[in-house]
């Protein structure tokens, strides 16, 4: 599912001999006399960004977009390509565009120097979006552009979002909407205090914001999604009162319950096809797994979007016939799939860009669809960790069939934490969905080790994976050769060792879910251990970083930590004869509340063991926890960093 936003700007700046032309309209040349002092380090800034929402008693809406920017710097080129879109039930009615160069000198776009390009998403074989785009001359540091567009947006949507922060800082934003005599609205604002709008003439409502900072996020470790922080206002209009809180959630429910719940008939090859997987089993997590394993692995994600079809998925039946879709369409085969054999399930509208969708904020933006499989009364299964409970009391397990690397009863790790709109009729709700615990998710490192008297250090190491975040390593896996699969080791290696030879490299477990994913090899690193004379020193943590590149900036926004879960290591070097362990370094434990860290160092006669355990608990951290976070990370610096030391008898 695509988010439908109805105008984006990707930028690139070229000077190109475009014919020009003094007329300028006075909007632009008003924003343009603006005076701006960049003490920050903005790249480019817009001056004015306008909106204005005509919506005709027939419930069609058109929407009237204009836009200044200023280019501050060399980098700022990169915001001088301007685009309108349409697409996805849009209509572009116009577009244009003007430039004022540094030196002043103005320039207007002829229609035929604007290009038409398609629009593009990963997985999707066609999208009906297609875009106008022109880079204006003058787009240099001081030289400003500006565009011009109105579109017709589709007769089913109610709702627009107001999309007034980006990731350049706005000077003055304005959004109206002209409603026809009678209807109503209601704003709703995500990451910014709400602000009243101006009435200035009946019906028609007008919001103003001056000063709103970038988003600005280059250089922030563990930060959200930009969309996610910026401050947006979701409008909802319409004849009638509009509903407030949870009942809007419902009303957004149950307009998609009718988007979808056709599509799900199932047809008799469907309903046999069930039965042929599911057999006599009567366990339900069994009869779910086998379906849910149908979809992962034999409809492939392949995308056709015209129209509203980038909100109404294709009928189950074509989904099955032709062995592909995209999200909502694998979400519609698993229900049809599973409702045959009496098993409720329904659709999840959700985002994987954890924390834009805003449980305050009922809306039907957001850019994936999952499923929700109705738990029965008092059935427990300790293998689902995904289960939510409604407010009506009816329990759901939370799967994603488009991800084919995460199993039922696991959710990928960038679900985890957000909130999604259950479909469910008159029961729909917004629901939070579920953080797995952390021994769901556990990476292990085991190593059995030999250190040579000249430093060389050799053996074998074991890398075990289960849970989601085991997803991304199955796929590569899954997805490449076996030379890209060294490749993929080696690089992982070379983070740890300066020299070494890689051998017998082996992966067991790829696409079976239900166990371990393991990556097997054999390593040598000759002078892994360094000679001090008659000392050894050797790095007991050998392989493997758990830290993070943080910074001492003043932390503004919050930190995503991306995955709840256990990371362990346990390596032993036998120590070389003649040697004996002369210093070890001291444990290490640290509890920061949100993780626990702990360190170990041991020798057993000739033997140097190793071990240790990141516990991380919370996902998403608030600013002010910034600190602690810097204190656990320091702590597994200094750990991995350490050296034992080795004496020659």
């Amino acid at each position: 599912m695509r988010v439908h936003l109805v105008a984006v700007f990707v930028f690139l700046a070229t000077c190109s001999g475009m014919a020009s032309s003094p007329a300028l309209p006075d909007w632009m040349q008003q924003a343009a006399a603006i005076s701006v002092t960049n003490s920050v380090k903005a790249k480019a800034v817009v001056l004015l960004s306008d909106e204005l929402l005509t919506v005709q008693p027939d419930g069609q809406a058109r929407l009237r977009r204009r836009e200044v920017i200023k280019l501050l710097r060399p980098q700022g080129r990169e915001y001088a390509e301007l685009v309108a879109w349409s697409g996805g039930g849009r209509k572009l009615l116009s577009f244009h565009a003007w430039s004022i160069g540094p030196d002043g000198h103005p320039y207007t776009v002829k229609d035929d120097q604007i290009r038409e390009e398609g629009g593009e998403e990963g997985g999707m074989l066609y999208i009906d979006d297609r875009a106008k785009v022109v880079t204006p001359p003058g787009a240099d540091p001081g030289g400003v552009v500006a565009y011009e567009s109105e579109s017709l947006l589709p007769n089913y949507m109610t709702e627009k979002s107001w999309d007034f922060q980006t990731s350049i800082p706005v000077q003055h934003a304005i959004f109206e909407i002209d409603l026809p005599a009678g209807w109503k609205q209601r704003p709703l604002w995500h990451n910014h205090t709400s602000i009243s709008p101006q009435e200035i003439s009946p019906g028609h409502f007008r919001w103003e914001l001056t000063g709103i900072p970038a988003i600005d996020i280059d250089d922030v470790p563990l930060a959200p999604a930009e969309i996610a922080l910026a401050g947006r206002m979701v409008v909802h209009y319409g004849a009638n009162n509009i509903v407030e809180g949870g009942q809007l959630w419902t009303t957004i429910g149950e307009w998609y319950d009718g988007l979808g719940a056709p599509q799900t008939n199932a047809t008799s090859e469907i309903v046999a096809k069930a039965h042929e997987l599911t057999g006599n089993e009567s366990d339900f997590t069994a009869r779910a797994e086998k379906i849910a394993e149908f979809l992962q692995r034999e409809i492939r994600y392949v995308g056709i979007e015209i129209g509203i079809g980038g909100y109404q998925p294709h009928p189950a039946a074509a989904v099955f016939h032709n062995r592909y879709g995209d999200c909502k369409d694998k979400a519609t085969l698993l229900i049809a799939m599973l409702n045959s054999i009496g098993v409720h399930a329904t659709y999840v509208l959700v985002d994987t860009r954890r924390g834009f969708v805003d449980a305050d904020v009922p809306s039907i933006d957001g850019n994936h669809a999952i499923a929700a499989i109705e738990v029965p009364d008092g059935y427990n299964d300790a293998r689902l960790k995904t289960i939510v409970k409604t407010s009506h009391g009816q329990r759901f397990l939370i799967f994603d069939p488009t991800n084919q690397y995460v199993p039922l009863g696991l959710l990928p790790t960038y679900l985890q934490g957000s909130y999604g709109t259950l479909v469910n009729g008159t029961n729909s709700q917004v629901i939070q969905l579920p953080v797995v615990p952390p021994d769901a998710d556990v990476i292990e490192r085991i190593a059995k080790l030999q250190l040579d008297a000249d430093g060389t250090l050799q053996g074998s190491i074991t890398e075990k994976r289960v849970g989601a975040s085991s997803g991304r390593e199955r796929n590569y896996f899954a997805e490449n050769t076996e030379r890209e699969r060294r490749k993929y080791v080696e690089r992982q290696l070379r983070e740890d060792f300066s020299e070494f030879q890689l051998k017998d490299e082996s992966a067991e477990n790829v696409q079976n879910l239900e166990e371990k994913f393991m990556v097997k090899y054999q390593i040598s690193a000759p002078l892994y251990a360094k000679t001090a004379g008659n000392l050894l020193l050797i790095r007991p943590r050998v392989l493997g970083s758990y830290g993070e590149a943080l910074n001492d900036r003043p932390r503004e926004y919050p930190i995503d930590l991306r995955t709840v879960g256990t990371r362990r290591d346990s390596f032993d070097v036998a120590v070389p004869a003649g040697f004996v362990v002369d210093e070890l370094p001291d444990p290490i434990k640290v509890d920061v509340g949100f993780a626990t860290y702990n360190s170990e160092v041991k020798a057993d006669q000739n033997v140097l063991h190793y071990s240790r355990e990141l516990v991380v608990k919370e996902l998403m951290l608030k600013p002010d926890q910034y600190d602690a976070l810097k204190k656990l990370e320091a702590a597994i610096t200094t750990d991995e960093n350490r050296s034992a030391v080795l004496k020659k008898q």
